[in-house]
């Protein structure tokens, strides 16, 4: 039902912002945030993001495949992505997604450098928006945006901007 829900969220959204989107109407400047740990407990703030890293976030789902088998790329080239910031941010309860994140990106999350946020109140995609899941945003060590990656196949793309 919550899949059906986000992806309903989505596709309406979607359809109101297409015409930004096309325009590139990503946010610019990482907007803030605050989401819930999935490892571990309490908030994690966009004020928490290290500073003088680029910053990998994403929204995925537990139930999509291709968030899936970009989390599986992601976790088998973690070590190409050892100097980024890396949150995956999900709108599912902690059981899971992180029971899914350990058959699919163990090494994601297991790694200090990743960090797992809930998103229980859908704000993601307001301050993001993203027309598709998964959508990957990779800001520099100024926060400006560096390139948006859409769906499996384009995050492939990003490994070029490291």
């Amino acid at each position: 039902m919550k899949s059906l829900l986000t992806i309903l969220f989505i596709a309406i959204g979607s359809i109101f912002t297409q015409a930004q989107n096309q325009n590139n109407d990503y946010p610019k400047i990482m907007p803030s945030f605050q989401f819930i740990k999935l490892k571990g407990d309490g908030i994690y703030d966009s004020k928490n993001i290290k500073k003088n890293k680029q910053t990998l976030i994403g929204l995925v789902s537990p139930e999509c495949i291709h968030c899936l088998l970009t989390l599986e790329h992601l976790n088998n080239n973690l070590k190409r992505l050892e100097n980024v910031n890396i949150i995956l941010v999900t709108e599912y309860e902690k059981d899971i997604f992180i029971e899914k994140m350990k058959e699919i990106a163990p090494n994601l999350l297991n790694s200090n450098l990743v960090e797992v946020l809930q998103d229980p109140n859908y704000e993601f995609v307001d301050k993001f928006k993203p027309v598709s899941l998964p959508t990957f945003y990779l800001y520099n060590k100024n926060n400006e945006l560096e390139i948006v990656t859409k769906g499996s196949v384009e995050i492939n793309q990003l490994f070029q901007y490291l």
